[in-house]
C-alpha cells in the first residue's frame, strides 16, 4: 500500500497536522518547530518580605503580567516567577502613619527579605544556590486628614511598594540570566503607592482613639477573622469589586516601571 505524501503548510494548524500524521505509517517527522517556534522559560527569582498569601500572589501576578508582556514583544519566551517568602521586619510601628513611615517600612521589608534570601542561599547546597533577581516589600499605612468642613479627623488607607532589583536585569531564556547575586552597588530601588480611600467612622474611631491596628479594627467592625489575609479592608468596603490582591497588583506594576523601560531609568 502506498502512503500518500503528507505536506506541511504554515496554514495548517499544528494539532490537525499531527493528528493526520498519526493516522499514516510514516515515521515521526521532526518538523514541530515549523509550527510552534521553540520556546524558552524565563525564570525570575523574587524574595518577598511577607508570608501573607495575598501579598505573595499579588507579587507573583504582577511580575508575570509585566515580564510576560515585555518578553512576548520580541520573543516566544514564557515566564516563571519563583518566590521565596520571608517574615521580614518592617522596623516601623505596627500601624504606620503617613507616607514617610509607610514607605520606610516597605523598603525595610524588601531589604530584610534580600538579607534573609542571601543567608538562605549560604546554607543550601550549591546545586540550588541560585541568586535572586528582585526583592519586594509591601507596607500598608494610614493617612490622617482633617476634614475642612467638619474639622473632624479622617483616615485614608493606602500602601507603599518597594522593589529592589538588579540594574542590569535582562534574561531571555532559562540559563541566560546573569548569575551574579544582587549587591548594594548594582541594586536599583523603585517605589510606588496605591490609591487611597476613606475609612468609615467606626474604624477611624478604633484606630485613632484606641490605637488599634487597621486589620484588627476591620475584624471587630465587620465581625471577621484575620481579614488582612483575605480581601482586606478594600475588599470589604467595595463589596468585592476590588480585593486586596488587585489593589496591590496595580501599584506593583507601577513599581516595576524602571525594568520595563530601563533606558529611561537604569542608565549608569
Amino acid at each position: 500500500m502506498t502512503v500518500p505524501l503528507l505536506k506541511c503548510y504554515y496554514t495548517i494548524p499544528t494539532l490537525t497536522f499531527f493528528l493526520l500524521l498519526r493516522q499514516t505509517t510514516l515515521p515521526y517527522l521532526p518538523c514541530a518547530s515549523i509550527f510552534s517556534p521553540r520556546t524558552h522559560m524565563m525564570i525570575i527569582r523574587v524574595a518577598v518580605g511577607s508570608t501573607n498569601p495575598c501579598k505573595i500572589e499579588a507579587v507573583r501576578e504582577a511580575f508575570q503580567d509585566v515580564f510576560r508582556k515585555k518578553q512576548n514583544e520580541d520573543t516566544q519566551n514564557d515566564i516563571q516567577v519563583l518566590i521565596s517568602s520571608f517574615d521580614a521586619a518592617s522596623e516601623v510601628s505596627d500601624q504606620p502613619f503617613g507616607d514617610a513611615e509607610t514607605r520606610e517600612g516597605a523598603r525595610n521589608r524588601a531589604q530584610n527579605a534580600l538579607s534573609a534570601a542571601r543567608k538562605q542561599n549560604a546554607t543550601v547546597a550549591d546545586a540550588i544556590n541560585t541568586p535572586f533577581d528582585f526583592a519586594v516589600g509591601l507596607e500598608g499605612g494610614l493617612e490622617k486628614v482633617i476634614n475642612p468642613l467638619t474639622k473632624q479627623n479622617e483616615l485614608y488607607c493606602m500602601a507603599w511598594m518597594t522593589i529592589a532589583g538588579r540594574r542590569n536585569f535582562s534574561c531571555s531564556s532559562e540559563g541566560d540570566c546573569d548569575d551574579e547575586a544582587i549587591t548594594n552597588s548594582d541594586m536599583s530601588w523603585s517605589y510606588a503607592k496605591t490609591a487611597s480611600f476613606l475609612l468609615p467612622p467606626q474604624i477611624c474611631e478604633l484606630v485613632i482613639e484606641q490605637n488599634m491596628e487597621l486589620g484588627h479594627a476591620d475584624d471587630q467592625v465587620f465581625d471577621r477573622v484575620n481579614s488582612k489575609h483575605g480581601s482586606g479592608t478594600v475588599g470589604i468596603l467595595t463589596k468585592g469589586e476590588i480585593d486586596r490582591k488587585d489593589y496591590y497588583i496595580h501599584a506593583l506594576k507601577l513599581c516595576l516601571i524602571p525594568w520595563v523601560t530601563p533606558e529611561l531609568y537604569l542608565r549608569n
